[in-house]
């Protein structure tokens, strides 16, 4: 067993920046890139040129183009001594933040800048199909129909019903409505969500995330730097990913993809899961939701839909979640609006704050869970106030 437990709190996230995003024609990702990395550079106060790591997650909506980080770097003026182009899917900022922490471990870089940027629209770019070849001709095509099978089977096998989906786009579109940067802030019922039409049965309109261009960024650096910059700095504690393929499994074992991530993560930041005050779990679509309550060991199958309907999760519940309204009703970022929502947790700033937050974790989700064969990545952090 591997242990990381010497890396707790070594290391911190000291600047973050979001893009504009929403509906946004005339922007490319490369220019959403540099606008948040620019925006996060600006927020803690680093000098530019002490970043010497670029890390960048480059959208699929681009194709095949070789050298991303480093033309991200050179647009900016930087000169990396480590740059990488991140494949993980909505796993990546996270994935972006662990190779962030093993680059500083290892001396090769003093500040490490992770960015994204989406164009969904995208200027010379042939859209494509994505998918398995056994699958597409049935049009069983991308994440929401692949979504669509995994909603069936927690209901299957575990009971969960579309109100329980409902009331947790419900309580995410409250939080989004104290944000006033989220694409969807009208207030949203349980009827609404109800009523809204089926895109991939059970799937309705609401438990599908949004279409945003846009992008995100933060910087990694010590914690011994962190204390001579503008903010309060969000304290790396844990850190844990897995790349599996349990989706293909003739067999469901309890837990659900991920719990090795999970149990990686609280090992090195020493906690538990009723420990986390704030959580931004990776919600592209409602039953996501579902799957990380369980795989991260915060509520059992039985327990998940009394827990939503509670109103358990929002704030002043058991289990804060996605407080500035996720990808559900903030935007889309592929996970980098809740890495940037985790830091102001700790920081104290969120718009929609739990008092007193000190842990505050992310997960994050990707890989390619509709390519064959079928891989899922799974990452999550830890956040801790100093």
């Amino acid at each position: 067993m591997t242990d990381a437990t010497g890396l707790r709190d070594r290391y911190a996230v000291v600047g973050i920046g979001l893009s504009r995003f929403g509906k946004v024609p005339g922007t490319s990702a490369m220019g959403f890139c540099l606008e948040s990395a620019k925006r996060a550079i600006e927020d803690c106060g680093i000098a530019r040129d002490e970043i010497d790591g670029v890390l960048v997650l480059m959208p699929p909506q681009m194709g095949e183009q070789h050298g991303w980080a480093s033309r991200v770097a050179a647009f900016l003026g930087i000169t990396p001594a480590f740059c990488a182009t991140m494949d993980m899917g909505g796993a990546s900022p996270i994935g972006m933040m662990q190779t962030a922490v093993a680059v500083l471990a290892a001396g090769f870089c003093r500040a490490v800048l992770c960015t994204f940027g989406c164009q969904n629209n995208p200027m010379g770019v042939i859209p494509q199909l994505f998918g398995s070849p056994f699958a597409i001709p049935y049009g069983d095509v991308g994440a929401i129909t692949f979504m669509g099978h995994l909603a069936r089977r927690q209901m299957h096998e575990h009971g969960i019903t579309s109100t329980d989906y409902g009331h947790i786009a419900v309580q995410w579109r409250k939080h989004a409505a104290t944000n006033p940067d989220a694409q969807m802030r009208k207030p949203m019922t349980l009827e609404d969500h109800q009523n809204s039409r089926l895109i991939n049965a059970p799937l309705h309109l609401f438990d599908c995330c949004l279409f945003t261009d846009g992008g995100g960024a933060f910087i990694v650096t010590s914690t011994e730097r962190a204390r001579d910059l503008k903010q309060t700095p969000a304290l790396i504690s844990g850190l844990g990913q897995v790349h599996s393929s349990e989706v293909i499994r003739p067999h469901d074992d309890g837990r659900g993809g991920g719990s090795e991530a999970g149990e990686r993560v609280f090992r090195m930041a020493g906690c538990r899961p009723a420990d986390i005050d704030v959580a931004q779990l990776y919600d592209a679509f409602t039953p996501r939701v579902v799957h990380d309550l369980v795989a991260y060991g915060f509520a059992a199958w039985e327990e998940v839909g009394p827990l939503a309907a509670a109103g358990e999760l929002t704030v002043g519940g058991r289990l804060p979640c996605n407080t500035a309204g996720g990808l559900l009703s903030e935007g889309h970022l592929s996970g980098m609006g809740h890495v940037a929502e985790a830091v102001r947790q700790v920081r104290g700033t969120s718009r929609c704050q739990v008092p007193d937050a000190e842990l505050s974790m992310a997960t994050g989700y990707g890989g390619a869970p509709h390519e064959p064969p079928p891989t899922v990545a799974y990452t999550a952090a830890i956040l801790r106030r100093p």
